[in-house]
């Protein structure tokens, strides 16, 4: 589907993703957009084209510029076409994580203010999100299709769009959707587009921070730009070529690596579900020249598939994934020598992106630190207590600031007040230095959060949930080292007096409700904390969970 260049697009990122897809299609026309494992692959024309009739199909439900439209699929065409058609309205694209459970839907369908939802059927025998939808919101039981909704637990939800096959009214198909756009003009789309900038709002991802809640994190035009097709420039993405991209939509490091690909004019490949075998296959025919698996726990196990070789990504330039230094160079060994693996320090309010070790630097530099800054983004490290910037390899809190950073999160003034500080500099809550040639070294993490197998754990929701079990007074949860995921949840209880749980039944608790990641692998019985003047001491509890384990 077109033949490959080698020239790469120099982007203006005053623009916005749906006239950025509108571009590229004028340009690329039936050149290789996007393939998926069971889907097959598609053009920019063609996705263009099927965006814009779902735009107007959502035009005539009465979608308009600021708007939020909620998303919850796995990796699919449809999740691109309905993206592309809430941002040719100027629209917000509300990426909610396929992972989530009731409780956390919950607080999606209350906080996001979405009028309309986006799911599928299409991985039904794997995660059947209708049945998801109505166990979140039962009033949806007995509503005929037709007119608009009024429920009390979504109070802003209108409409549902149920994609894949069959029908389960009240939501619409796909193809009813783009029916009701059949009467809505061209000049509806070109009349957002030219009250549209890039610095309004065009994203907004669900990122756990340490309150119980998931936060609303808002991204604009200009930061995914900023951040994505500042990588697309740093790792030489040329127009024409394929980068490889298995992590899900949902979360930056997917959202992101295709927007560095449509900004390039390349093409992207991925899957409903990361599995090595069949990414194996999938790279054996794609052929990138990039991959972005992003984590260890996704670039290992096909590293490590029976039938992996190192010819097999010959014709493979770069390779993004954050790992620990040892773990990259296990991962160097496995690689072709000439493939340039680099690491990244990035985060959802960066809109992916802050620093990147550049291609054609060391060895050393690419496996053993962070990187330098995109261009456009600054760095520097602050005293968590005093917030004295602090000079090189003097530990502190990394901050930065940048086109990339963050507008706000969504109906939460004060952890917005408490992140984004004077100047625009941004509080990461992350732990780390600059070293003397100005590269960024990621520590560790300040704030109570887990990183499991790339997702944002944050302790207080886990803690949250718990204590709505019947029986238990209190709970703390840290992380547990894991070989697969990186680390895991564990939890240390403390149940209330004459009243009585298990192990299994606390973890039972969790099943259907959050997401699986979430769920503590351990549950840990207490009577007593260990604590300072006024707080728990979790380091006490991490110490604990080490001798508990020997």
């Amino acid at each position: 589907m077109g033949m490959k260049a080698a020239a790469h697009q120099q982007l203006d990122t005053s623009t916005t993703l749906g006239a950025l897809l509108m571009r590229q299609a004028a340009r690329r026309g039936e050149a290789l957009c996007a393939a998926f494992d069971a889907e097959g692959e598609f053009s920019y024309s063609e996705i263009a084209r099927r965006a814009t009739r779902a735009a107007k199909g959502l035009s005539a439900l009465g979608i308009a510029k600021g708007d939020r439209v909620a998303i919850q699929m796995p990796n699919c065409v449809d999740f691109l076409i309905a993206h592309y058609a809430v941002q040719l309205l100027g629209a917000v694209s509300v990426l909610v994580n396929a992972r989530f459970k009731t409780h956390e839907m919950s607080h999606v369908f209350r906080h996001s203010g979405a009028k309309v939802f986006f799911t599928t059927t299409l991985i039904d025998d794997h995660v059947n999100f209708a049945d998801l939808l109505w166990q979140t919101l039962p009033e949806l039981e007995g509503v005929s299709g037709g007119a608009p909704l009024t429920l009390r637990a979504a109070p802003d939800l209108r409409h549902v769009v149920l994609c894949g096959a069959g029908a389960r009214p009240p939501a619409m198909t796909f193809a009813a959707l783009e029916d009701a756009g059949h009467g809505v003009s061209d000049a509806v789309l070109a009349g957002v587009d030219e009250r549209s900038n890039a610095d309004d709002i065009a994203l907004m991802l669900y990122t756990s921070g340490t309150t119980a809640a998931p936060k609303g994190c808002q991204l604009t035009h200009r930061g995914m730009l900023a951040s994505w097709a500042g990588y697309a420039e740093v790792a030489g993405v040329a127009e024409g070529e394929t980068i490889w991209v298995p992590l899900p939509f949902f979360h930056v490091g997917g959202v992101g690596p295709f927007t560095a690909a449509l900004s390039s004019g390349a093409a992207f490949f991925t899957a409903a579900h990361f599995n090595p075998t069949n990414a194996l296959a999938q790279i054996r025919r794609y052929k990138p020249e990039h991959l972005y698996p992003a984590f260890f726990n996704i670039a290992l196990p096909l590293m490590r598939e029976p039938d992996f070789k190192k010819s097999d990504v010959a014709e493979a330039r770069t390779m993004l994934c954050v790992a620990p230094n040892k773990t990259q160079y296990v991962m160097r060994e496995l690689m072709p020598e000439h493939i340039a693996v680099m690491q990244v320090f990035g985060m959802t309010e960066a809109s992916g992106i802050v620093t990147l070790t550049r291609p054609g630097a060391s060895l050393e530099h690419r496996l053993e630190t962070n990187g330098t800054p995109l261009p456009g983004a600054e760095i520097r490290i602050a005293d968590p207590e005093t917030g004295a910037v602090l000079g090189p390899d003097s530990p502190g809190e990394i901050q930065f600031r940048g086109a990339g950073a963050f507008h706000s999160y969504y109906r939460d003034e004060e952890a917005t007040r408490r992140t984004i500080l004077a100047g625009g500099w941004v509080a990461t809550g992350d732990y780390g230095k600059i070293d003397a040639n100005g590269a960024t070294h990621f520590i560790g993490r300040i704030k109570d959060m887990l990183k499991v197998g790339g997702e944002n754990v944050a302790a207080a929701e886990v803690e949250a949930f718990l204590s709505m079990h019947p029986a238990v007074k209190m709970s703390q949860v840290v992380g547990k080292a894991d070989e697969r995921y990186g680390e895991v949840p564990v939890a240390f209880v403390e149940l209330l007096p004459d009243h009585a749980a298990s192990e299994s039944e606390l973890i039972e608790f969790f099943e259907g409700k959050l997401a699986r990641f979430k769920t503590p692998r351990r549950i840990f019985f207490v009577t007593e904390w260990p604590m300072s003047a006024t707080k728990i001491q979790k380091f006490k509890l991490r110490e604990q969970l080490t001798r508990l384990e020997q």
